[in-house]
């Protein structure tokens, strides 16, 4: 007797809506060791007196793990469906936040950030995710992919805080332990809300054996010419957005403000990211996800261009705002470019490689960042070169758009599937 198969779902259900509820919550759970470090590498630095470029390189290793294991997660998401993925990473957070609240090296920091917590642990969560909450709505695609991605802005709005006052009392190792046994309880039963199928998954696996057989696995590359020009976009977006992510809280508390209001500053920003998130995916459905993708990318640049030069802590929390709206919206919306652009059954991995290139930037503007502070004692100069490299993105934009909607007789039909 062969085993059940999950019943299909129906888009825009609310069993779609389910599954998109208990992804912003994993999201949310799942990505909130990232905000004990974004806040406090100063903290860390400090404590086991090593340089900010050194801590820094735990998120650099965490990015680049994250963006590895999201291809490779994205590609088992397209075989097997989302909960066997998510579990691993359920299993593997919770047990790398554990781990780091005893390491003792940097070499150890840094291998459990880029192993457990990226590569076999957020690697499962964002990309996934995003990806089956494209597969799961229609009319509502832009909003549900930004309400799954908001579990970022909404971990930015609470952990911070948290983790300051934890912090304060217990050490960060002790926050680490806190943070790993609450991650333990929640993030399991969450990725039980995830069962069933999304609408047409036989259909899906019957067009994912055709592709294979016919030769086409991943397509030509000039089929994946919007997709590689996708890539570098983000690749230069994250760049720019890593910088002021992974070092405000520290730039605030070198310019005089405490550590308090280093991390407040912080969660602003993430909590506008969650209303920026929102309110953009809402207008991607109606103006589609590239111009979306404009108008935050326009945001995050006019935010970091205020940051650079001024101590003002009024004038700082302007440029966190618009900063906050535009970096929020513009991440989520390269997934709903790509569903418009390319079948479902091969989502996963493009939205993986996505990713990828994405962790890569953040990975290297956050290191950049941490290792500039070393030579030249302040991150002026590091939110310059973000600027720029947003710029860069901007014109990478335009091209994809302008590629997108001429014909072509090379384009991959969307509803090809």
């Amino acid at each position: 007797m062969s085993a059940p198969v999950a019943q299909e779902g129906i888009a825009d259900s609310l069993s779609a809506w389910r599954v998109a509820l208990a992804s912003l919550l994993l999201v949310a759970c799942g990505m909130g060791i990232e905000y004990l470090l974004w806040s406090n590498v100063k903290t860390i630095s400090d404590d086991m007196g090593w340089s900010r470029g050194t801590t820094s390189l735990a998120y650099t290793l965490e990015m680049l793990g994250t963006g590895v294991g999201g291809i490779l997660m994205g590609r088992l998401t397209d075989r097997t469906g989302i909960i066997p993925v998510v579990l691993i990473g359920a299993m593997m957070i919770p047990a790398g936040a554990l781990t780091l609240s005893h390491v003792t090296e940097a070499w150890q920091f840094c291998l459990v950030f880029g192993v457990m917590i990226g590569f076999l642990g957020n690697a499962t969560l964002f990309a996934p995710l995003i990806a089956t909450a494209t597969r799961w709505f229609d009319k509502r695609r832009g909003l549900a992919v930004a309400i799954v991605a908001s579990g970022q802005g909404l971990a930015g709005m609470i952990w911070p805080a948290v983790f300051d006052s934890l912090i304060a009392d217990y050490g960060w190792r002790g926050a680490l332990f806190i943070y790993g046994v609450f991650a333990m309880v929640t993030m399991p039963p969450l990725v039980l809300m995830l069962y069933g199928r999304p609408p047409g998954w036989a259909e899906l696996a019957t067009s994912r054996v055709a592709a294979r057989l016919g030769g086409v696995r991943f397509g030509s590359m000039a089929e994946n010419k919007p997709l590689i020009l996708l890539c570098l976009a983000i690749f230069c977006c994250c760049i720019a957005m890593a910088m002021p992510l992974l070092h405000v809280a520290s730039h605030a508390r070198d310019i005089g403000y405490t550590s308090t209001q280093g991390a407040y500053l912080l969660a602003w920003i993430m909590a506008l990211s969650f209303v920026g998130r929102l309110g953009i995916g809402f207008f991607a459905d109606r103006i589609g996800g590239l111009n979306a993708m404009l108008i935050g990318s326009s945001l995050q640049a006019a935010g970091i261009l205020i940051m650079i030069p001024f101590d003002s802590l009024i004038v700082l929390y302007i440029g966190a705002t618009i900063f906050g709206l535009g970096f929020g919206g513009l991440v989520p919306m390269y997934a709903v470019a790509l569903r418009s652009i390319y079948p479902a059954h091969s989502i996963g991995w493009r939205v993986g490689a996505i990713f990828l290139f994405g962790a890569t930037g953040m990975a290297i503007g956050g290191q950049l960042a941490g290792v500039g502070f070393d030579y030249m004692g302040t991150y002026r100069w590091a939110f310059a070169v973000g600027f720029a490299f947003n710029v860069i993105n901007l014109a990478i934009l335009a091209m994809v758009m302008s590629i997108t909607r001429r014909p072509r007789m090379d384009a991959v039909p969307a509803a090809a599937e």
